[in-house]
């Protein structure tokens, strides 16, 4: 194509520069196989998801970041948080219950600041990374994914790889370009944000705890403690619940906030610092496939349930770990199929699962944490085990079964 220039290569392009990306990247070149990160923004740069859960604390350890974490301003979170939409509140669900280790606590973190730390450890270990350079497009030969179309301010110019990883997150690159991307017709959620300063937050241990606070028509607010005394409040609803007749993000923010009496008590004293932030787009999506000759996706490029338990970096950072291990067999056997290197999809898929069994639960009008813990309370270990990420590589179907017994519509 005219006007294009060929240069580069590389054994693993890696899509977008976050915690998923950064990880992949890390943890390849370790393994010396050559890794670069194309990344469209600039770092330091804005990104909402804030509250870590448990089992963030593997992944980060094996990539050495937790001294990081453990040296930042952080606020060390141990527990979550229930409040009904009449106010009353659960006991916090301590991490400690099921974890005895440091592992039972992890951190609210201020995303800009945790990315460039992610990306920076990246550099670190050896990872080229470009930045302000958007790839326009996945070369394919045939089916075989073969490198990328990148445009800078300098230009466009193909690079080329045996393996494309997208870490692209909700951009899910190869997903719109190979139109696999699709809605979850089950979870049509929309979510409005802003920032604090000065909101009322718990003593000891539960200073850092996230709060979720239930609105009415099963919507829901985070409210998540980050550092220099502000606090992340968002609200999640259906659409039509959030936005009615033409309501601008700012109005239903504050339509929601203040309809809540326990989420205002909260916010009595406080400064909002930020404007509102989100809109009336659904959040939920998934890909048909999320893997194919020379290309697998990681963290939200493969799929974006909900932000209630806060699963995002964690499943972004685990499967960024697992595609990472299948990656560097396949380029060592030279067999990029889909076979190698999605060879952990259905472990990590069984997970997900787990997860997206917790999520359909909250949304039906039957189910609450009190009533399915008096129902089943042999199994608040495995809520907590939900709650905390620990759903991997065990069996949690006595769980899920209990899950669907309670909350049948």
């Amino acid at each position: 194509m005219s006007g294009i220039r060929s240069r580069d290569q590389a054994d693993v392009i890696v899509i977008g520069g976050g915690p998923g990306g950064a990880a992949a990247a890390t943890l390849l070149q370790r393994q010396g196989h050559r890794c670069v990160i194309v990344e469209r923004s600039r770092f330091p740069r804005y990104r909402i998801g804030e509250s870590l859960i448990p089992h963030t604390f593997g992944p980060l350890s094996r990539l050495g970041l937790i001294p990081r974490l453990e040296a930042s301003h952080f606020p060390p979170k141990h527990s979550v948080r229930f409040v009904s939409v009449d106010g009353a509140e659960s006991e916090p669900f301590y991490f400690s219950e099921t974890i005895d280790s440091e592992a039972a606590r992890t951190w609210q973190v201020e995303r800009a600041e945790f990315d460039q730390m992610c990306l920076d450890h990246a550099v670190e270990n050896g990872v080229e990374v470009r930045q302000n350079a958007c790839v326009t497009q996945v070369l394919f030969e045939e089916d075989l994914a073969t490198g990328v179309r990148v445009s800078t301010g300098d230009g466009t110019f193909d690079m080329a790889s045996r393996v494309v990883v997208d870490a692209s997150g909700r951009a899910t690159v190869i997903g719109r370009q190979l139109e696999l991307r699709e809605s979850i017709p089950w979870l049509q959620k929309a979510s409005v944000w802003s920032y604090f300063r000065g909101g009322k937050r718990g003593d000891g241990i539960d200073a850092g705890e996230t709060t979720i606070f239930l609105l009415q028509n099963r919507g829901w607010a985070w409210y998540i403690p980050l550092p220099d005394d502000t606090v992340s409040v968002g609200v999640v609803a259906a659409p039509d619940d959030l936005f009615p007749a033409e309501s601008t993000a700012e109005a239903a923010f504050i339509r929601a906030v203040s309809g809540s009496a326990a989420l205002s008590a909260r916010l009595a004293s406080a400064e909002r610092t930020a404007g509102v932030r989100g809109g009336s787009a659904h959040l939920a999506y998934r890909n048909r496939e999320t893997c194919g000759p020379g290309w697998v996706m990681v963290g939200d490029a493969r799929a974006f349930l909900d932000p209630i338990y806060s699963s995002g970096v964690f499943l972004a950072l685990a499967s960024a770990e697992a595609a990472a291990g299948c990656i560097h067999e396949a380029l060592d056997a030279g067999d990029v199929s889909p076979s190698k290197l999605g060879a952990f999809e259905p472990g990590l898929n069984a997970g997900v699962s787990v997860i997206a069994a917790l999520i359909r639960a909250f949304y039906c009008e039957s189910f609450s944490f009190r009533t399915f813990l008096s129902h089943h309370p042999g199994q608040r270990a495995a809520l907590i085990d939900c709650l905390v990420g620990d759903v991997f590589d065990k069996d949690m179907g006595a769980f899920v079964s209990a899950l669907e017994s309670t909350s049948q519509p």
